[in-house]
């Protein structure tokens, strides 16, 4: 937009003057002229180097910083903010503990920080293997028994059907056919 005065120095005849910022006075301008806000890193300052992340899991773990002889499994302690310490409580009586901060220190939480290790709601436990292993047991044979019971009822016409599964002929084709398939399960 362009304004009109008389500029009294030069007579009678009309001035444009322009509105606005004059030219060279741009954000881009003074940006280049302040000092910087912060001074950069370089590979020798204070023994820092980058590292950037690594695109996998923020929650995975190498097996090298897992003791001997234990086992390692995030708990839900949280969901959207909400504390869940009935879970938490289920699983410490289960032989679960949390990690201490210091086991991992600068890894998960903050350098120097005292407690467990949380992420995202999710607090990192340890338990023997010793006891992984029962539990696995216990587990797999809870497994077999309800397989088990599940083929009785189906061979013993135990289950409510429209149709009469204790007939003679039903009885002859009730067969249960067991395969098993090797399923690869990842080493991390």
């Amino acid at each position: 937009m362009v304004d009109t005065d008389v500029d009294p120095n030069a007579g009678s005849e009309p001035v444009k003057r322009k509105r606005g910022r004059p030219k060279g006075s741009g954000k881009k301008q003074q940006a280049a002229m302040r000092e910087p806000m912060r001074e950069t890193l370089h590979e020798d300052d204070a023994g820092f180097t980058y590292k950037p992340e690594e695109e996998g899991s923020r929650l995975g773990i190498a097996k090298e910083h897992i003791p001997d002889g234990m086992e390692y499994l995030w708990v839900t302690a949280s969901v959207f903010g909400q504390p869940q310490p009935q879970r938490l409580a289920r699983f410490q009586r289960q032989g679960w503990a949390p990690v201490p901060a210091s086991r991992h220190d600068g890894m998960f939480m903050p350098k120097g920080y005292q407690g467990q290790i949380e992420v995202d709601g999710l607090v990192l436990h340890e338990r023997s293997k010793k006891i992984c292993d029962m539990a696995r047991a216990h587990e797999r044979k809870k497994a077999i028994h309800q397989r088990q019971t599940k083929e009785a009822q189906l061979l013993g016409g135990d289950i409510n059907s429209t149709l009469d599964s204790r007939h003679p002929s039903a009885l002859k084709t009730n067969k249960i056919n067991r395969t098993y398939e090797r399923i690869e399960i990842p080493e991390d």
